[in-house]
């Protein structure tokens, strides 16, 4: 990671904990524990699966363009 992709990073993070701090209940920022609880429920439910969706829809995309330079490559083979 660059040091630009760093710093875009790591101001796109604050945007979203600022996001996730407004929609955590109070009672769970009281105290440390309690705070690693609520992030890391963020983390498992909001943040992860977004992630993860992510990557997975890139690499189809990216299966999807390999199969299609593939059938593009058997086409003008034929010809």
């Amino acid at each position: 990671m660059t040091a630009e992709e760093s710093k875009i990073l790591q101001k796109h993070l604050q945007a979203a904990a600022a996001i996730l701090l407004k929609n955590t209940p109070k009672e769970q920022l009281k105290d440390f524990a309690s705070i690693e609880l609520a992030v890391r429920d963020h983390v498992l439910t909001q943040v992860a699966p977004e992630i993860g969706n992510f990557f997975k829809q890139q690499q189809q995309n990216k299966s999807r363009e390999t199969k299609r330079d593939s059938n593009l490559s058997r086409s003008m083979a034929s010809q």
